[in-house]
């Protein structure tokens, strides 16, 4: 591949300035490099600070096209219809199809749908991350609204994710003044992800606010203002969270690529795409093989490689550290078996938070 190659970056995840600094480079050499996605994104390590109250919404919104012409990347502002990777084209939204030599995927993803949640009004969702936008509005014109009056909010799901929202959700409420009761409905056991102390440790300072936490309690629907459980049990609710896990988006599948139960996109261990050679993929919609982390880095190192004729690296196989902010100036920080709480952990995110915008 040492000729000029056009390569396209399909899907906000791409939208990191670290990422496409280093992408930056490919321009230098030759190659045409050109992200394809909407411009408006959320910063996804904002979303715990922002939910908790500590920054204004406006500072975790991104614009993806500014983004990327900072780092001299074209840009195209569109969504994705299909691939037809035979021909080596990509369809969108609007405009003519995009001609690609190299394509790199790291699409938005959604979450797993709940029946009776779609447009539902009540209803909001872990993602886009715009749902969590919409959903502090929600809560914060309910607390204006009903001035001492409790806002019972539903959550569906107890991994990692679900837990933070609650968590950053219940300092929400007590720095606006407001009132929450926070409900988590599980599949199955809370933060199975992490090591069980630290678990435990978690799942005691949302009881200490009150949450209240059911186990083995999975949501099969949404009917009117209550969450029906596969057991019949019925939970009323003012506003319901879906935080069940994340899925890949249709085109993924409706293009005809690999995916798993939920629609992420299957790739080896080096994060190609169904044996091709041309095309990589990383970030929340993809399942490398193994169990190895889709992350930015090994994705940037070997779209790199690939345009340069150099050999690409397979991908970690152990995952980053995890962070949860409490939201009361400290923080939770997990790697392996290991973890801390405190402000050290909360001065490590802090750092993290830093290098991202880099």
């Amino acid at each position: 591949m040492s000729r000029p190659q056009r390569i396209l970056l399909l899907g906000g995840g791409h939208a990191r300035p670290p990422l496409l600094k280093r992408l930056s480079a490919l321009g230098r050499a030759g190659h045409k490099t050109t992200l394809l996605s909407p411009a408006p994104q959320v910063w996804a390590e904002a979303v715990p600070a922002l939910l908790a109250g500590r920054i204004d919404p406006a500072t975790a919104r991104l614009d993806a096209g500014a983004l990327a012409r900072d780092a001299g990347i074209g840009f195209i502002d569109d969504a994705v219809l299909g691939l037809d990777l035979k021909a080596g084209l990509v369809h969108r939204h609007e405009g003519e199809p995009v001609p690609f030599d190299l394509l790199s995927i790291a699409p938005d993803a959604g979450t797993r749908p709940l029946p009776g949640t779609q447009g539902h009004a009540r209803c909001f969702a872990t993602r886009p991350l715009s749902r969590l936008l919409d959903l502090r509005s929600a809560l914060e014109a309910r607390f204006e609204q009903h001035p001492g009056r409790v806002v019972a909010l539903t959550i569906a799901g107890g991994g990692v994710e679900a837990v933070r929202i609650a968590l950053s959700i219940i300092n929400l409420a007590a720095l606006l003044g407001g009132h929450v009761a926070v409900t988590l409905l599980m599949r199955g056991l809370i933060l199975t992800e992490l090591p069980g102390p630290a678990g435990v440790k978690l799942a005691e300072i949302l009881s200490t606010h009150g949450a209240i936490l059911i186990e083995k309690a999975p949501v099969a629907r949404v009917e009117g203002n209550e969450a029906v459980l596969v057991n019949g049990d019925r939970i009323a609710f003012d506003l319901f969270l879906n935080a069940t896990g994340g899925a890949g988006p249709a085109w993924l599948k409706t293009s005809g690529l690999d995916v798993d139960a939920n629609g992420r996109l299957h790739c080896d261990a080096k994060l190609f795409v169904g044996g091709l050679e041309h095309v990589l993929a990383g970030g929340e919609a993809v399942s490398p093989e193994g169990g190895r982390h889709p992350g930015w880095g090994t994705l940037g190192y070997n779209l790199t490689a690939m345009a340069n004729d150099l050999v690409p690296r397979r991908a970690s196989a152990r995952k980053p550290p995890l962070f949860f902010d409490l939201g009361n100036g400290e923080a939770l920080a997990a790697w392996g078996r290991r973890w801390m709480l405190g402000r050290t952990a909360l001065w490590a995110l802090r750092w993290a938070e830093g290098r991202w915008l880099l």
